[in-house]
C-alpha cells in the first residue's frame, strides 16, 4: 500500500512539473512572439522592409532599407522566400552609415582566412562583433550580434554600390546561419554537391583542390548527373536521415536551387597523378568532414554540437578519398565506387 501510494504520489508531481514547464514554455514563445512583432513593426516605421527566407527548413527574416532593391540585394534568395512566421531562426537588419569607423566594436582580435572573404573577430568585455572585407586593409562592413546570435546589424558605409551591399548581406547570413543551426543537427558546410538518382554526393577538398571541377566532369560524363550547390550546401538530419539542401549560398556558380535530397556520398578530394578512390575509416572521415563546417569553434557549446552531428553523420554515410585527374576517367571512377 504505501509503495503505491509512493509512485501515485510521484506520478502526479512528475506531471504537475511537466504542466510547469510546458506552461513556462508556451509563455516563452509567447514572449518572444511579441517581441519580434514589434521588432518588425519598429523596422517597417523606421522605412525597413522584412523580407522572410526558409533555407533547410529553418526561416530567418532580413530588414533592409525600403528604398533598396530587394530583387537586387537578395537575388539568390528568391528561391527560398516564403511567408512570414513567428518561429524564426534569426533576424537580421542592413543599416547605413555615414563611417563604419563611428560603429562601437572592441578591439581587433583576428583577421581571419586565406584569401576574400577575409574575416575579421573584434572583442570587447567577452562580447564579440565581426567584420567581412575584400582585403586585408580595412573590413568593409560590421555585424553586430546579440549574445545568442538571435539578432543582428550589419552596418555599411552609405553609397556603397550593390555589391558592397550584397557582400555583406551574404556573409553576415552566413555567419548568422551557421551559428543558429549548429544546435540543431545541422552543417553549413563549403563544398560542392551533385544531385543523381535522387541522392547527393558531396565533395570536399582545400580551395583550389578542384571542387567545382569534379562536379563539372560529372555533369559532362554522368548521365542525369545535376548540380545542387558549387560552394555551402547544408547538411541536417531529419528523424534519422541525413538530407543534404541547396542554399542561396552558391559561390561563383549562380546555383540557387531550394531542393533537398538524401545524402549517400562524401568525397574528399585531392589531386594527384592518377584515379583512385579509397573508402575511408570513421577517424578519417571524421577528419575530412569537420574542418570544411562553418562553425564558431572557439564557442564550446559550438563545438560540442559539432562534434556531436559530424560523428552523426558519418556514421550513417559513407566517406571516401579520391586522389583524381581533372578528367572524365576521374568522374567514372568516383561515381562506380559511391553509387554502391
Amino acid at each position: 500500500m504505501a509503495d503505491n501510494y509512493l509512485e501515485k504520489k510521484m506520478e502526479a508531481l512528475q506531471a504537475r512539473k511537466a504542466a510547469e514547464q510546458r506552461a513556462r514554455q508556451a509563455a516563452w514563445k509567447k514572449r518572444m512572439d511579441a517581441y519580434r512583432r514589434k521588432l518588425a513593426e519598429e523596422k517597417a516605421s523606421s522605412g525597413h522592409a522584412g523580407h522572410f527566407f526558409n533555407v533547410a527548413g529553418y526561416v530567418f527574416q532580413v530588414c533592409i532599407p525600403a528604398s533598396l532593391d530587394s530583387q537586387s540585394v537578395l537575388k539568390s534568395y528568391q528561391p527560398f522566400a516564403c511567408g512570414p512566421s513567428s518561429d524564426l531562426l534569426f533576424t537580421l537588419s542592413l543599416e547605413f552609415v555615414d563611417d563604419l569607423a563611428n560603429v562601437q566594436v572592441g578591439e581587433v582580435k583576428e583577421c581571419l582566412n586565406d584569401e576574400p572573404p577575409y574575416f575579421w573577430m573584434f572583442s570587447r568585455d567577452g562580447k564579440y562583433d565581426f567584420g567581412f572585407s575584400y582585403t586585408r586593409s580595412h573590413p568593409d562592413c560590421i555585424v553586430a550580434v546579440s549574445d545568442d546570435f538571435s539578432n543582428a546589424v550589419v552596418h555599411v558605409s552609405s553609397g556603397k554600390p550593390d555589391r558592397y551591399i550584397s557582400f555583406a548581406v551574404d556573409n553576415a547570413l552566413m555567419l548568422m546561419y551557421a551559428a543558429r543551426s549548429i544546435a540543431y543537427d545541422t552543417l553549413l558546410i563549403h563544398a560542392s554537391v551533385i544531385r543523381h538518382s535522387d541522392a547527393g554526393y558531396v565533395f570536399l577538398g582545400k580551395s583550389g583542390t578542384g571542387k567545382s571541377t569534379h562536379s563539372r566532369l560529372w555533369l559532362e560524363n554522368i548521365e542525369g548527373a545535376e548540380l545542387l550547390n558549387d560552394d555551402n550546401p547544408v547538411i541536417r538530419i531529419v528523424d534519422g536521415e541525413v538530407l543534404v539542401f541547396g542554399s542561396p549560398w552558391s559561390g561563383k556558380t549562380h546555383c540557387y536551387k531550394n531542393e533537398v535530397v538524401p545524402l549517400k556520398g562524401i568525397v574528399r578530394l585531392s589531386q594527384a597523378p592518377h584515379n583512385v578512390i579509397k573508402r575511408l575509416a570513421p577517424l578519417n572521415s571524421y577528419a575530412s568532414l569537420s574542418p570544411a563546417c562553418s562553425c564558431m569553434r572557439w564557442d564550446r557549446s559550438a563545438t560540442e554540437a559539432l562534434h556531436k552531428t559530424v560523428e552523426s553523420v558519418i556514421m550513417k554515410v559513407k566517406c571516401w578519398h579520391l586522389e583524381c585527374l581533372p578528367d572524365a576517367d576521374a568522374a567514372h571512377v568516383c561515381h562506380n565506387a559511391v553509387k554502391e
